[in-house]
This record gives C-alpha cells, structure tokens and sequence, in this order.
C-alpha cells in the first residue's frame, strides 16, 4: 500500500527547482508553452530563438510571463551564435541541466506536392531542424558531460514514424498559419517530404545519443506529437484530422507540455532512447 509519505516521493521527482533549463525554439508555439512549463515546475528557463515570434505564436491569444525565464537569441544555423549562447548561460548560470530542443520552419514548399518542392527548401529546413540540433546538443552536451548528468527532450512528431495522410489536409489553412502564405496561396496543400524525413532522423539520432551518453548520466528523449490545436485552424481541417484520432481531437498544448516536463524531470531518471507518442492514438490503428 502507498503511503502519504511515498506519494509525496514522487511529486518530488517532478519538481525542477534548482535546475537550469534552455529551450531552443523559446518563441514558438509550442516552445513558449515549454518554457511555461518548466518555469512553473521551478527551473530557471533560458528561452532561446531568433528575435521575433514565429508565425504561428503570433497568431496565439496565449500570453505566456513568468520570472523564470529569460529570452535570448540565437541562430541554430550559425555555430558562432550557438557557442557564444551556451558560454552565456554557463558563465552566467555556471550549468545546464535540461534542454528542450523544438525548432523548426515552413515556407510554401512546406504544403506544395513532393515533386515540386524545391531543393533550397529542403535544405533550410535540414539545416534548422538537423543541423541546428547538432550544433545545440553537441555544445550542450559538452556541459553536461563535465557534470555527470543531464536531461535531452527533442520534439519528433507522428509523421517521423507513419506516413502522412494527405486527404486530411484538404481545405486545411495550414498554409495561412505556418507558412504566411495568403488567401491565394495553393488551394490544396500537402504534408511536407521534408519535415517527416528530419523527424525520422531526430528520433534516430535520440536512440544514438541516449546509448553514447548512457554512461555519462545524460538521458536522452524524443517527443511525437500528434496534431496539436492552433486557434486559427478552420473547421474543415480540424474535424478532418479529428476523425483520423481514436481520442476524436486534437492534442492541446499542455498534453505535450506535460510530457516535456515527465522527461525532463527525475520522474523519467530511467528512461533514455524513448520516443513518447502523445498523438490520442493516431498511430495505433
């Protein structure tokens, strides 16, 4: 039986105080969300993303403050800037105990059909969502190395593991959402090769690092979120997608908020090389 004792042990391993978080992509939709979270559970959270809100965050009521975290800036591309961000958290914060890796980019490729998406497309893309990644974990996991531990969470998503189902996306307004495109932009829009190919990668390069690290105390973990529900998304394409769920919606922010906090707590300490799907069963069936 489980004492009041015991539970309070596990509430424990959730709590962050004392611990120094970045989250790469701080200024996006879901990374806003994030660093939220993480701040509630007491980390001291550096926000980290190019200066302005992306797209969709701006299109987002949500107004997220909190005096644990602090913004910075960085261009994931540029390994000068990722160097000269983490000298900055580690002189000011002398360590770096989690860090959230959620960046990513559209443009119109990102919704045209495969065979006319173009390379420069492509390779953007690439460039943020892979190699952006290498440049932060590598540098990050150079800090948590000289410490003995840490804590990695990348966010994958469903479509790093199954295919897109293209009919979902007709009459969808992702284009408008994501990618600025306006009202005479493609009529019909498509799921992007490219995005699905660097999610693919992410949760591969999860199961390496969680193995090369294992020893170290470095646990390292990916995210694969289903849908999640923007305000601006139309009727049509969220009932499309909705119908596609066993749950029938989509996910909301701190459904996935929520597993970045599991695995970035000690309530994971034994979980490393793990993909946590948290899409209301869209890969079950």
């Amino acid at each position: 039986m489980r004492t009041e004792e015991d539970s309070h042990v596990i509430r424990e391993k959730f709590d962050l105080s004392n611990k120094v978080a970045l989250v790469v992509g701080g200024r996006g939709f879901l990374g806003r969300r994030f660093s939220a979270g993480l701040a509630e559970f007491g980390a001291h959270v550096y926000a980290a993303d190019l200066p302005q809100l992306s797209l969709a965050a701006t299109q987002d009521s949500c107004v997220v403050s909190s005096t644990r975290i602090e913004q910075r800036n960085v261009d994931v591309t540029d390994s000068a800037s990722v160097q000269k961000l983490i000298a900055e958290i580690v002189r000011e914060a002398s360590r770096i105990d989690l860090l959230v890796y959620c960046v990513t980019t559209a443009s119109l490729d990102h919704y045209l059909p495969f065979t006319e998406c173009s390379l420069d497309s492509w390779q953007k893309l690439m460039r943020v969502e892979l190699d952006g990644l290498f440049l932060v974990t590598q540098q990050v996991g150079k800090v948590m190395e000289s410490r003995g531990s840490g804590s990695i969470v990348f966010i994958a998503s469903i479509y790093g593991i199954v295919g897109n189902d293209q009919r979902i996306y007709e009459g969808a307004n992702l284009a408008q959402i994501y990618a600025g495109v306006g009202a005479n932009g493609p009529k019909r829009i498509f799921g992007y090769a490219g995005y699905a190919a660097a999610k693919g990668a992410v949760i591969s390069l999860t199961r390496y690092l969680a193995a090369y690290w294992g020893e170290r105390g470095i646990r390292v973990n990916c995210i694969s979120p289903g849908g999640v529900a923007h305000p601006k998304e139309n009727e049509e394409f969220v009932r499309r997608y909705s119908e596609r769920v066993p749950l029938g919606r989509k996910a909301g922010l701190d459904e996935i908020t929520g597993a970045v906090v599991y695995l970035a707590s000690d309530a994971s300490s034994y979980v490393t090389g793990h993909n946590l799907v948290v899409d209301g069963g869209w890969t079950a069936w």
